[in-house]
């Protein structure tokens, strides 16, 4: 019977984190996604890269039940990489019977709202998530127009990405191709400008307490006029600052109702940092396009996955 176990191992000075099986199958970077054993590998770098990244990841699953997720809104940028399928399945909507086909890697740009990707048929990706406001060393200008918007990285990269693209396919494991991504990341990294000091130091103050984020006090920790304040923080993170308070206080609600049981939503509401329930359950569904209620991730460690059942 499967079970749900944790371990980590040291390779290469770096931690892994094997979250969601046990006796993790052996498998290639080149061919894979066979298994129907669910492996998830996550690579958290050392600095410089840590103050950009997250995480890297590697993720292959077999046929899920469901053809379609809802990816709810995390304020971050991410990088995907398909290995096994040659392409990745995004839609404009639950219910949109137009699938867009983007062949090769893409760049999820930070979302305010919630996206619909494909899941048909076994995966196997491997990706980048960048920490608020990392982006920006590896795209510049870019940010603002990538708001809630999926994209070829090669747009961006150009012919770089086709050639990441065949590297990672070839790597040969997943834990070798996490290397090779993030060996170039760390290349790419060398040529980018600093980040802006006007944004490190908002991000840091909207952090310090995520479910009762205001712009007022961030601004006036960075010491700039309003209008500047938002330009600036809108090109390094890709949101306003506004916009960035509120996926901030959704992402403190979201394990809040997988943990909960019977739900007290005026509870829930004032812990996560909402004026009231009606609030709560009105913003919900603008970012998430379900009410509350409905919500139910497919994994308890991975709150921003809903499926979705189409009409």
């Amino acid at each position: 019977m499967n079970r749900t176990i944790t371990h980590a191992l040291r390779l290469d000075l770096r931690r892994w984190i094997l979250p969601w099986q046990q006796d993790a199958p052996q498998s290639s970077a080149a061919s894979c996604g066979t298994s129907t054993e669910p492996m998830f590998l996550s690579l958290q770098p050392s600095a410089p890269l840590n103050a950009f990244v997250e995480s890297l990841w590697y993720s292959e699953r077999g046929a899920l039940p469901h053809t379609r997720e809802r990816s709810l809104p995390t304020g971050c940028a991410h990088i995907v990489v398909p290995l096994l399928q040659d392409h990745l399945i995004r839609y404009e909507g639950a219910n949109d019977k137009g699938a867009r086909r983007l062949r090769g890697p893409i760049v999820q740009g930070p979302s305010d709202r919630f996206g619909v990707r494909g899941t048909e048929g076994p995966s196997a990706v491997i990706g980048v998530q960048f920490k608020p406001g990392g982006a920006a060393a590896f795209f510049g200008g870019a940010l603002p127009h990538l708001r809630n918007r999926t994209e070829l990285l090669e747009d961006l990269w150009g012919p770089a990405a086709q050639a990441l693209h065949e590297q990672l396919k070839s790597a040969g494991s997943p834990q070798r191709a996490l290397m090779c991504l993030r060996d170039h990341l760390l290349r790419r990294l060398r040529q980018a400008p600093p980040p802006d000091p006007l944004a490190t130091c908002a991000i840091e103050v909207f952090g310090q307490d995520p479910a009762r984020a205001r712009v007022l006090p961030a601004q006036h920790a960075a010491g700039c006029a309003p209008a500047q304040f938002i330009r600036r923080f809108e090109a390094a993170v890709g949101l306003t600052p506004k916009r960035y308070a509120r996926v901030l206080r959704f992402g403190v609600l979201l394990p809040a109702l997988v943990r909960c049981g019977p739900r007290d939503w005026a509870d829930i509401a004032v812990g996560a940092g909402y004026f009231d329930q009606s609030h709560l359950i009105r913003e919900f569904r603008q970012m998430a396009g379900m009410p509350p209620g409905q919500y139910v991730p497919v994994h308890a460690d991975r709150p921003t996955h809903v499926a979705l059942q189409v009409r």
